[in-house]
Formats: structure tokens, C-alpha cells, sequence
């Protein structure tokens, strides 16, 4: 099991209001996104042939991230179709949920440009998630 993501905040991340910028929490999704396939997937696997393209992402900002704060993000796949699956991702402060988002994510070959199938082994990974 692949254990969720610490993020250290970034002063770029904080707005004017002395908070993390609501756009922030989707880079921080990206992270754990990141995380999870590269543990779940290894090093080997072809990102080109095999990738993903980001099709929606929703975020509820439940309570504030301040920079001295320690997120944790952890993700779960929700739905998984013939060429895509969703995910939901929670961000929490010591164990205070934060945030709540979502995102639609399509398999896609860079090489041809088109979307694919979801492969046999990123299927047996999502299965996992759920």
C-alpha cells in the first residue's frame, strides 16, 4: 500500500490573505498523483505509449493551509471506465480534513495522440486505490 504524500508548502504557494492560493491544492494533487503511479507502476513503465491526459479537477476548500502547516494528500480511484477513471483526493492537517477534490483522468498514447484502453496493469492498480 502506497502511504500518502507529505507536501512541504512552498512561500510561492501563499497569497496575499497569508494562506495557500487555491491553485496550489492542484499542484498538490499532481504530487500525489505522481506518488502513487510511480510506486504503483515502477520505473519501467511508458509514459508515452501509456499516459494520462487530465480531463477535470474540482477542489471544496473545507478550511484554510497556512505556510507552517504539514499537508498530508491521500487519493482514492472512484471510478474506473474502458478509457478513463476518477479520483478523489483528501488533504489533511494532522488529521483535519482540509480539502476535498477530484479529477477525470483519460489513458492516452503521446505517440499517437489518442486515447487508449485502460492497460491490464494500470487497471489492476486502480482496483487497489478503490
Amino acid at each position: 500500500m502506497v502511504q500518502p504524500i507529505k507536501i512541504q508548502i512552498r512561500f510561492n504557494d501563499i497569497d496575499v490573505g497569508g494562506h495557500v492560493h487555491n491553485a496550489a491544492y492542484f499542484h498538490y494533487f499532481e504530487l500525489a498523483r505522481v506518488h502513487y503511479f510511480q510506486d504503483l507502476l515502477g520505473e519501467e513503465w511508458d509514459w508515452k505509449c501509456h499516459g494520462f491526459i487530465l480531463a477535470e479537477n474540482t477542489a471544496k476548500y473545507l478550511l484554510p493551509l497556512n505556510f507552517d502547516d504539514s499537508p498530508i494528500v491521500s487519493l482514492r480511484v472512484t471510478k474506473i471506465g474502458t478509457k478513463s477513471f476518477s479520483l478523489e483526493y483528501r488533504i489533511t492537517v494532522a488529521e483535519t480534513l482540509h480539502c476535498v477534490g477530484s479529477s477525470v483522468i483519460v489513458c492516452f498514447n503521446y505517440l499517437n495522440r489518442k486515447p487508449i484502453p485502460i492497460p491490464n496493469l494500470l487497471n489492476t492498480v486502480l482496483i487497489q486505490l478503490t
